[in-house]
């Protein structure tokens, strides 16, 4: 069950936006972008598409958060609990994210994240450890 998962999982990383979720990584500095091995790119790509998934259910164990607790590295704007998430443009580099992950202390732990005007009540960021993996596997 876990194989079929992860194989789901990383099929729908290839519908998703890389520049949209990677240019955030270079503070939107698209040169900057432009300049940096490709390997390495399609690495942080892979990584930012693992980094989320919406869900119907609260996973088993995971941390509840507030929309609002995640702002912007731009300029510092908090989300809105009403956010519609979109996932192919959601950057895990935009935002506060692994601020949000490093409270717990802990790589395994999964944060979950309510949003009820999406397609889906549950907007969940995976462990730190589960991002790696996945981007390790899409990259290979």
């Amino acid at each position: 069950m876990f194989f079929v998962a992860l194989v789901a999982s990383v099929m729908g990383l290839k519908a998703q936006n890389c520049e949209a979720l990677v240019l955030p990584y270079f503070n939107g500095d698209a040169s900057a972008m432009a300049e940096y091995p490709q390997e390495k790119i399609d690495w942080l790509c892979a990584f930012a598409r693992a980094a989320f998934y919406e869900s119907d259910t609260v996973p088993t164990g995971a941390e509840m958060c507030s929309l609002s607790e995640v702002k912007s590295k731009v300029d510092g704007r908090h989300l809105t609990d009403g956010l519609a998430v979109e996932l192919t443009t959601l950057s895990f580099y935009a935002f506060n994210f692994s601020e949000i992950q490093q409270r717990y202390n802990n790589p395994d732990v999964i944060i979950c994240f309510r949003t009820p005007d999406s397609k889906h009540p549950y907007l969940v960021m995976r462990s730190e450890n589960e991002m790696h993996v996945l981007a390790n596997n899409a990259h290979n």
